[in-house]
């Protein structure tokens, strides 16, 4: 899967080694790197005044691998078809995001993104450059579709690691 600009984020994704897939593949083990031996009251105190805790960044990655997985089933099955879009705040604060808990959100997220990638592995790249119409921005590609979730991944990971700098972990790892 090819880079170019992104028509989601309008930008270029760039990714470490092992590229794309590889990026899908380690998300869910660095997040589970992340989570252990932390409290779920230190995982659910939010860094500053309008950012979001770090159970609330893993409950999002959850809901968006969620909604990944439903347009890649719909773009495949259907021709051409009409993508919704999804309000992440709304979804954040209606689904109580601050009260989840993490490691629950990450089960989630991982199950869905294991099912996501062999999905996308089954499809053939003619598969992969079908697209549905997003009201927002246009026509996205499946192809398009993955590679804006995995640098979505990197950012919210990046999210993580801020959030949790000068945390300690806890010996007992439970709130």
């Amino acid at each position: 899967m090819a880079s170019s600009r992104c028509p989601i984020c309008r930008s270029t994704h760039v990714f470490p080694k092992g590229g794309l897939l590889a990026t899908l593949r380690r998300t869910a083990a660095a997040l589970s790197r992340l989570l252990s031996g932390r409290s779920r009251r230190a995982l659910s105190r939010r860094p500053s005044v309008g950012e979001w805790a770090v159970n609330e960044v893993v409950s999002h990655l959850a809901d968006a691998e969620i909604a990944l997985a439903f347009r890649i089933r719909k773009i495949a099955s259907e021709r051409n078809p009409d993508l919704s879009p999804w309000d992440q705040e709304a979804w954040a604060n209606a689904l109580a995001y601050r009260r989840n808990d993490a490691r629950v959100a990450l089960a989630t997220f991982a199950v869905v993104r294991q099912a996501n990638l062999a999905t996308v592995k089954r499809l053939s790249a003619a598969q992969r450059r079908l697209w549905g119409v997003h009201p927002e921005y246009g026509r996205l590609r499946i192809d398009q579709l993955v590679e804006h979730i995995a640098d979505h991944d990197l950012g919210h990971l990046n999210q993580i690691r801020t959030a949790l700098l000068n945390r300690p972990r806890t010996s007992k790892g439970k709130g």
